[in-house]
């Protein structure tokens, strides 16, 4: 069961890895703080992910994994805020 557990934290970091490289190239390509937010909490939690598949322990509610856990989804949350406000702005100066 363990070795099941490891494959699939590795599967689950790999993929993180590759999500966060997508959002990094869109980022290059706009230039939008929102991609650069998500791509940067995707690859955070990757190599949060691949350290926990190698830490002796393997538990996801250890206290330093879960606040990096939680700093990544922070930056989500912040990129989303960021982008909704900011779009406000954009239409409200708009309008005037």
């Amino acid at each position: 069961m363990l070795n099941l557990n490891l494959f699939l934290l590795g599967a689950i970091s790999l993929s993180c890895l590759v999500a966060g490289l997508f959002f990094m190239q869109f980022w290059k390509q706009t230039q939008d703080r929102l991609f650069l937010l998500f791509g940067f909490s995707f690859l955070l939690e990757g190599i949060n992910r691949a350290a926990i598949a190698l830490s002796n322990n393997p538990r996801e509610g250890e206290p330093l994994f879960y606040l990096v856990r939680l700093f990544s989804f922070c930056l989500i949350l912040t990129a989303i805020v960021h982008k909704n406000t900011q779009q406000t702005k954009s239409s409200d100066a708009s309008t005037k």
